[in-house]
């Protein structure tokens, strides 16, 4: 079928004799087949010409519509990645709890007398204040103990608290326990701290016990 495209621009120039299928012309020059033949091979190379164009335009039309689909499925991948990233990464929590640091102390034993068993401090949250603590033993005759705090940096006293507690029977160590709480005191964060607790009980028997604290910054 193509072959006889290209083909028949020759037949139409130079025309067909039915009878013996040879080509002939249709006036009589003196030199025929020298006019006849350039002009019809002259446009068969252009109808050649024009239907290879006609063929190249399509696939040069649908090459770049490829290109484009591809960038489009391209882009539509990297947002789908980025948003699932993005889900599956969990929300960081911004609760801060309540620290409460205990100094090492010995497993509490058997209570004979009047003693400390933990001084520890818990920071109020969002500012420089702590509240101190002291937990303790003594004997089961004495109802109530009476703890003074006494807080210093560098030798020097900087607040000073007292508070009393009443006592609480503990028979499986033999006596009966106590904890004493200051209120929020005021106090440098990160900075060696020194808090000192005198007990004393309504029997007149006393005891003291101290620690060193650095406080966190809130």
């Amino acid at each position: 079928m193509i072959l006889w495209i290209f083909t028949m621009p020759v037949f139409f120039c130079c025309g067909t004799d039915p009878a013996n299928q040879r080509t002939h012309i249709t006036h009589t020059p003196k030199y025929p087949m020298q006019n006849q033949f350039p002009s019809c091979i002259s446009k068969k190379i252009l109808y050649i010409n024009i239907y290879m164009n006609d063929q190249e335009q399509p696939q040069s039309s649908g090459t770049k519509q490829y290109y484009v689909l591809g960038f489009i499925v391209l882009i539509a991948i990297v947002l789908a990645g980025y948003l699932l990233r993005g889900k599956s990464t969990p929300p960081a929590s911004t609760q801060t709890p309540t620290a409460q640091v205990l100094t090492p102390t010995p497993t509490p034993g058997p209570i004979t007398k009047l003693d400390c068993d933990t001084l520890y401090y818990n920071p109020v949250l969002g500012f420089t204040k702590y509240y101190l603590s002291v937990e303790g033993g003594d004997i089961s005759a004495a109802k109530k103990v009476d703890c003074t705090f006494t807080v210093s940096i560098d030798n020097k006293v900087i607040a000073t608290q007292s508070v009393s507690s009443p006592l609480t029977d503990m028979p499986q160590r033999g006596g009966s326990t106590f904890r004493c709480t200051t209120p929020a005191i005021e106090l440098t964060p990160n900075t060696p701290t020194v808090v000192d607790v005198v007990l004393k009980d309504d029997l007149k028997a006393s005891t003291t016990c101290s620690a060193s604290f650095l406080f966190p910054a809130p």
